[in-house]
């Protein structure tokens, strides 16, 4: 008989995800979210960050999860910006912005990033990273998320790292964390 197990090299494990938050934020649990932290605010938005990791088949495209994006936004009445890509410690993300109406904060602004990690032949694992802010401070505290997001280090499954992978530094320009092309290919976050 021959035993199967999970992690695996026939069942490989999730990546490890890490990010660097600034002093203040604290941890959030949320339903779906594989880690989350916000800088706690009384009586206005509080500016957060939101890590997903899901495992997806052979044939995921980064432009399906753009258009959820899309069609989240239009359903609340708002939009996106155009996709963009971005290169954080040696790891590939594509994202958008989106942005719409909300009667409590006036507009929540949402930096969405996607990484796909390969895991054997058949399947892999897409790290989202969400970024939201709302509210009269919106523009200051874009900036906030957008440098916890350039901080993320991702690192395969049975890859022998130790959390890295490779430096996080780097420029940042202020239309989004840390964008080095134009166009791509291939509850906690302002919700």
């Amino acid at each position: 008989m021959t035993t199967l197990a999970y992690p695996s090299a026939d069942f490989p494990g999730q990546p490890a995800v890490s990010l660097d938050v600034p002093q203040g934020w604290e941890p959030v649990h949320a339903p779906g979210a594989t880690m989350a932290a916000r800088l706690p605010r009384e009586g206005s938005f509080a500016p957060n960050v939101v890590v997903t990791v899901e495992q997806c088949g052979p044939v995921y495209r980064v432009e399906d999860s753009l258009e959820q994006v899309a069609v989240l936004a239009a359903t609340r009445g708002g939009s996106v910006s155009e996709p963009y890509a971005a290169e954080l410690a040696g790891a590939r993300f594509v994202g958008c912005d989106a942005t719409w109406p909300d009667g409590d904060v006036d507009t929540v602004l949402q930096a969405n990033l996607f990484h796909h990690v390969a895991s054997g032949e058949t399947s892999g694992h897409v790290v989202q990273l969400t970024g939201a802010v709302g509210g009269s401070d919106a523009e200051a505290d874009y900036e906030l998320i957008r440098q916890v997001l350039t901080t993320v280090r991702v690192v395969p499954w049975g890859s022998g790292g130790a959390g890295t992978t490779g430096d996080a530094e780097g420029s940042a320009s202020s239309e989004g964390p840390e964008r080095t092309e134009g166009p791509a290919s291939s509850e906690v976050a302002g919700s």
